[in-house]
């Protein structure tokens, strides 16, 4: 019997999910929480874009696309607090915001390292009244800090479940020192990661994967076209999940490449996606006309998106029957929440 007092399925984070998703049960984010590769699109000097900037044009794109998504991946600087006081996220519209330290600082650049941003912490986030926290995690299990990775993200399930808000984790595959990013070796080893990393953060007790596309489309593997060697994988991370819900980042790829990546991983079982760029790239920066017009365009693609995952993906949760609730999830109830 699924314990709703206590354990991954409580009832906080149960909640949480569903207000992140679908009515039936679908993951469809948009994400603006990048950094300063956001900021380079209002002005190649990012260095001069003001944080009013940065928070004006934020707010456009939530406010365009808030109808078409069922929630925000939002950042601690620009968006989130702005998006709660001015309403533009509606109170319909899930959100989700990042705990990890990646920039916002000089020089722009991202480096591998993983670390949780200082000052920013699960309980702050859940008091804030966020949906979901989430963790992006540089990833290579045979790197000397993967120890250290693991005891990091051990740290934030037990949080999380404290304050009963799900933990979203996200692993990057990086090269290792001296591996060209572009060699049939490296692409395998990429593969392999990312298939292997399902496995590896569920088992740690996270709530929902957050997975890079595991292959390139167009290349082709010991007699497998890049598509066929795309299902296989996305299928083992399907596997690897062993049922915790899982959703597919959109990466740099042009949304026409993103479209078939979703289509065979919402295939292989994946509950949804969480996407920047290939739905919004033309809607930052530019004239009033030329954002106008690409905003239109991104209410397109995430409408489709949607489209593509109910017709090939299967929702994170089919929910009990009443009368199967009715029987086990008793009177007092309340006296019980959170003390196993």
């Amino acid at each position: 019997m699924t314990d709703w007092l206590s354990g991954p399925d409580s009832l906080g984070k149960l909640r949480s999910l569903t207000r992140i998703s679908t009515e039936d049960g679908f993951i469809a984010t948009l994400a603006v929480d990048h950094p300063e590769n956001y900021l380079a699109m209002i002005d190649p000097d990012w260095r001069r874009v003001t944080s009013a900037q940065a928070t004006r044009s934020k707010l456009e794109l939530i406010a365009a696309l808030a109808p078409h998504a069922s929630a925000f991946l939002v950042d601690p600087l620009w968006s989130m607090a702005q998006g709660i006081v001015t309403g533009v996220i509606p109170a319909s519209t899930g959100i989700i915001t990042g705990i990890e330290s990646l920039s916002y600082q000089a020089g722009g650049g991202f480096g591998t390292m993983t670390a949780v941003r200082e000052g920013w912490t699960v309980e702050k986030i859940k008091t804030l009244g966020a949906d979901a926290v989430k963790m992006v995690v540089w990833w290579r299990p045979d790197a000397g800090d993967a120890d250290e990775i693991r005891r990091i993200v051990s740290h934030l399930v037990e949080e999380c479940a404290r304050h009963q808000i799900p933990l979203v984790v996200e692993p990057l595959w990086y090269p290792a020192d001296g591996q060209d990013p572009n060699s049939e070796l490296a692409r395998d080893d990429r593969l392999e990661t990312i298939v292997g990393a399902a496995k590896e953060f569920v088992g740690l007790g996270i709530d929902v994967l957050k997975s890079e596309f595991p292959a390139d489309l167009g290349a082709a593997s010991d007699g497998a076209s890049g598509e066929e060697v795309s299902t296989q994988a996305a299928r083992a991370i399907d596997s690897g999940c062993g049922g915790t819900p899982w959703v597919m980042l959109s990466g740099s790829s042009t949304y026409e490449v993103f479209r078939r990546q979703l289509t065979i991983v919402a295939q292989a079982g994946a509950c949804g996606f969480m996407a920047g760029r290939a739905i919004w790239t033309g809607a930052v920066g530019g004239t009033d006309e030329q954002r106008r017009e690409a905003l239109a365009r991104c209410q397109t693609r995430l409408d489709e998106s949607l489209s593509i995952l109910r017709a090939n993906g299967r929702p994170w949760r089919q929910p009990p029957a009443i009368d199967d609730v009715a029987e086990t999830l008793t009177a007092g109830w309340h006296e019980r929440y959170l003390e196993s």
